[in-house]
């Protein structure tokens, strides 16, 4: 049986990041990055399988508005919600 685990932190985006790309963390949602914040997550995030993208599901490498999920169901998931 799965649980779903609620985490809210402040800080600590590359390790949190890292959680992702081993599969400990599900989706990540910022509202305000700078380029220089994610531009390294990019590759980290999309190598492991995941997806990273602004909350419009366009490229984030200019920063600002961050998505990011394990799998494409839970992104789309998450773009609605953030969409509505």
């Amino acid at each position: 049986m799965q649980r779903a685990v609620k985490m809210t932190r402040w800080g600590g985006d590359c390790y949190i990041f890292a959680t992702m790309a081993l599969g400990f963390t599900d989706l990540i949602i910022e509202s305000a990055f700078h380029r220089w914040d994610v531009a390294a997550l990019i590759p980290v995030i999309e190598s492991a399988g995941g997806i990273i993208t602004n909350w419009q599901g366009g490229s984030c490498a200019e920063g600002g508005q961050v998505l990011a999920a394990g799998d494409r169901r839970i992104h789309e998931a998450a773009m609605k919600l953030l969409n509505i």
